[in-house]
């Protein structure tokens, strides 16, 4: 009778640390799931480069830039890397947006590697594309830019003027996942060719890389990269279909960062593009009762639709209103880039 009640407890014991071993396993790869990476994480140069085993990265400059005459600009640069119809391809897009014609201007150059040179480094950004260059020196300094290209041409210099900020994983698809980093205000200098003219230019901008998973149509998140006159910067993520996405970085004048996913977001119009017939959410509006601010964009004239490795997306410039709990308001300059609105 004892034996067989020292082979119960015994029993009974081994069960319960197992399961408790089950429990603390499940809890550990739970949070590892679904808690940011610490910005300790990232490692530098080899993340400002590319990830080998990545099916996607992409690496996106949104610049402000504008020359002595007071003639203003929004060039949007992305260099990217992937898989299109299970072949691997890289590219870029540029994207000028000049403000005195009121009009949007896309270069590009998608490259495969049986046709075209394309090269990289590892452990550090050396991104070439028949000789259209992104760029880091290993050792810090700026991020630089040159695309030569028939009727366009820019040499771009992007210097952080704030450190890189650590976002971690965001969805792209049911199980699938995006690491990013950004780097929320650089100080911006560029010589342009564009329609015939030469400018110097000068201004600020938002970098952003990102690596993982390929994103699926229907799951991309709406990006919104913000500058704002008193020195704060936002970066938004949104996304209301599945997987739900709600992250909002903020940086203020003073280099303090917070990350928010609680805020709603509200679009008032739609655009329908043709000859796609894409739909495209605008004039959107993100509230935050928990910290006390609204923030209002609308388009500063009319954007773009681009397609990168198979993916729609619209850009458009914007301008920028955030209000304040204590009534204080804040003007800025920005981009919206979305994907379509399927629904």
């Amino acid at each position: 009778m004892v034996k067989q009640n020292i082979t119960t407890e015994l029993y009974c014991n081994t069960r319960y640390f197992k399961n408790a071993l089950i429990l603390m396993y499940s809890i550990f790869f739970i949070i590892a799931l679904f808690k940011p990476l610490s910005a300790q994480t990232l490692k530098f140069p080899k993340d400002d480069g590319r990830h080998e085993n990545a099916d996607f990265e992409a690496w996106s400059l949104f610049t402000h830039i504008n020359s002595e005459k007071g003639q203003k600009f929004g060039v949007a640069i992305f260099f990217f890397t992937g898989k299109v119809i299970g072949i691997k391809a890289s590219g870029l897009y540029v994207v000028v947006a000049d403000e005195r014609k009121k009009e949007y201007q896309k270069f590009s150059k998608i490259q495969l590697p049986l046709f075209s040179s394309t090269t990289h480094t590892e452990d550090q950004l050396m991104e070439n594309y028949s000789d259209n260059v992104l760029e880091r020196d290993p050792k810090g300094g700026p991020y630089k830019v040159k695309i030569e290209m028939d009727d366009f041409s820019i040499s771009l210099k992007f210097n952080p003027m704030k450190r890189p900020i650590d976002i971690g994983q965001l969805a792209v698809g049911e199980g699938s996942f995006n690491r990013i980093y950004a780097i929320p205000r650089g100080k911006v200098s560029a010589q342009m060719h564009f329609a015939g003219e030469e400018f110097q230019l000068d201004g600020i901008g938002i970098l952003q890389h990102q690596w993982g998973d390929k994103p699926e149509q229907n799951a991309l998140s709406d990006i919104f990269a913000l500058h704002l006159k008193d020195s704060t910067d936002v970066l938004i993520y949104h996304s209301g279909t599945f997987p739900e996405i709600n992250t909002m970085l903020i940086s203020d004048s003073n280099g303090k960062n917070r990350i928010l996913r609680k805020f709603t977001a509200d679009a008032d119009t739609v655009v329908i593009v043709k000859p796609s017939n894409d739909k495209f959410k605008l004039d959107w509006k993100f509230k935050s009762a928990e910290n006390q601010f609204k923030i209002k964009i609308s388009p500063s004239f009319k954007g773009q639709e681009i397609e990168m490795l198979g993916l729609s997306y619209w850009l458009s410039r914007c301008k920028v209103i955030m209000e304040k709990g204590s009534g204080k308001t804040t003007h800025g300059i920005g981009y919206v880039y979305i994907g379509f609105d399927d629904s």
